[in-house]
């Protein structure tokens, strides 16, 4: 059985060909259904459900062929019902496709209305659990539809070692055309309703087939190939519809603002519908430059943002006391780099009297006036509360016409300073000056070092990792100090989402540096 010298017959080798060809078409419609379970994964774990679901099913189709003599008595009756013998072969056929029938009725159940199937983030034990989940309908799926194939080469070939070769090379044609077939159904959303469609047809033919009922392959495939023909067709269509052509890039921002705009209520219906063909298409690459997406996240991200996660911390800020001796306090004014100064008196740190600009101050001392009485200069802020959020405040910024910023709580305690430049920053980004430290610092390893008051919404926007915000914090030391209830010591560890943070620094009560390492989904805590 396991003799070699097939290598030196040309028959052997036609027959090699022939049913590397066969295993490869039967295995069209296996693909098929790999390339929709694999798209409910998130995209940084559907290669490896693939390669792993894949690699399992390769070794049950070898464990089938060695197995010669078994798999044959699977075509021989086990059971009579109403006249009709059925075979181990029949059952598994019957309900491998009642099973594609169930699945790929319920995937169409959940597009036709709108359901988004994708695995949840929320934990990596769910993750994990959708993850191997996936893979034991590969392999279970590939082992129904890979039946008749075994069959089929068992009655074709004698030779053992030819019929593994030819099944190893048609596995591995099928694991390089899987990731191709994923990204193409993924980016042509039509065409996954399509093939649960296909997949439909399949089951019956299936359960057909189990059942005795002579149904031609022809007609079945003969089906599909004109059902793809309409569907390119269709595609076609589209990309008339949307004028792919070199002002494709124009017509594609056109229609973005125009989408925009009707969200926000606008009436025009003059390109209705290209926007609903340009959701259903595949998206255009390039059309908007990345700063520019960051950016307009950014501002429709502004009346959801709470000012207090942009704001100046009371411990960051530099203030100056105006109740000590003159001299001293021009000199701490003058070591001061922002021009806009906090002032107060006395022990009342906690209640600031309002800002100087510094540029009032200067004038006043180039023009000779003698001692400046500074109480004079102070400017009364504009009071905001911490939880109003940060489109508000700039609202009420331009009614006030005050642009200097305190924000209190809601018993009116100080809790920090709001500048322009805050929110310039949270609309543009970081503006960092030649002194200040990086909030955000890429490791050698892949893990990042962060501030401990880098907001979390920068941090998702800087790393691409998510921690969800709470009504009581919004930095990343808030959500660590939340998480443990208790201010943590240097090498406090927190667990979240295929995520560790560890606290690398604590200063002064206060979480200064953190590590946060990105972890695979089902790695052990």
């Amino acid at each position: 059985m396991f003799d070699m010298v097939w290598i030196y017959e040309p028959s052997a080798w036609v027959g090699l060909f022939t049913l590397v060809v066969l295993e490869i078409v039967l295995g069209i419609d296996n693909l098929l259904f790999i390339a929709i379970l694999a798209s409910k994964l998130p995209a940084r774990l559907q290669d490896k459900a693939r390669y792993i679901g894949l690699g399992l099913a390769l070794l049950t189709r070898l464990g089938l062929i060695t197995a010669i003599s078994w798999v044959v008595s699977l075509k021989d009756p086990v059971i009579s019902m109403f006249g009709l013998g059925l075979s181990i072969r029949d059952i598994i056929l019957i309900v491998g496709g009642m099973f594609l029938l169930f699945k790929s009725t319920s995937e169409l159940h959940e597009k036709l209305e709108g359901k988004d199937s994708t695995a949840s983030a929320d934990s990596d034990k769910a993750v994990a659990k959708a993850f191997w989940m996936v893979v034991l309908q590969i392999v279970v799926l590939d082992a129904i539809f890979s039946l008749d194939s075994v069959i089929t080469a068992v009655g074709m070939c004698e030779h053992v070692f030819i019929m593994m070769f030819a099944v190893i090379i048609a596995m591995a044609v099928m694991v390089s055309l899987s990731k191709f077939l994923t990204a193409f159904v993924s980016s042509h959303p039509t065409l996954v309703i399509l093939c649960l469609s296909f997949l439909l047809m399949i089951g019956f033919s299936l359960m057909a087939d189990g059942l005795h009922i002579h149904v031609p392959k022809g007609y079945l495939y003969t089906a599909i190939g004109f059902s793809i023909l309409i569907e390119i067709f269709n595609q076609i269509a589209r990309k008339n519809n949307l004028k792919l052509d070199k002002n494709i890039r124009n017509n594609s921002r056109e229609l973005a603002a125009s989408l925009v705009l009707r969200i926000l209520g606008a009436k025009s219906d003059n390109q209705l519908q290209n926007i609903k063909e340009s959701i259903v298409s595949p998206p255009v690459d390039n059309v908007f430059a990345r700063e520019e997406k960051d950016l307009v996240s950014r501002v429709l991200g502004l009346d959801s943002q709470p000012i207090r996660a942009i704001m100046t911390s009371r411990r960051d800020i530099v203030m100056v006391d105006i109740g000590e001796p003159y001299k001293e306090v021009l000199g701490n004014m003058v070591n001061n780099s922002y021009s806009h100064i906090v002032v107060y008196i006395g022990d009342n740190k906690d209640n600031p009297l309002g800002f100087i600009n510094k540029t009032e101050l200067l004038e006043k001392l180039i023009k000779g006036h003698g001692e400046v009485v500074l109480k004079n200069l102070v400017r009364k802020p504009l009071y905001i509360p911490e939880t109003v959020s940060v489109l508000t405040c700039i609202e009420e910024m331009k009614r006030a016409k005050n642009y200097n910023t305190f924000v209190v709580d809601e018993f009116g305690n100080f809790e920090g300073i709001v500048a322009l430049r805050d929110i310039m920053e949270e609309i543009a980004g970081e503006l960092p000056e030649k002194s200040e430290i990086q909030d955000c610092v890429k490791n050698k390893d892949g893990s990042f070092d962060v501030q401990g008051d880098l907001a979390l919404t920068e941090l998702e926007r800087q790393t691409g990792i998510y921690i969800p915000a709470g009504s009581h914090y919004h930095s990343v030391a808030g959500f660590i100090m939340e998480t443990l209830q208790i201010l943590p010591d240097v090498g406090a560890q927190v667990r979240i989402d295929g995520c560790v943070l560890t606290v690398r620094e604590v200063k002064d009560h206060t979480i200064e540096l953190v590590n946060l390492k990105v972890t695979e989904p089902d790695e052990k805590k």
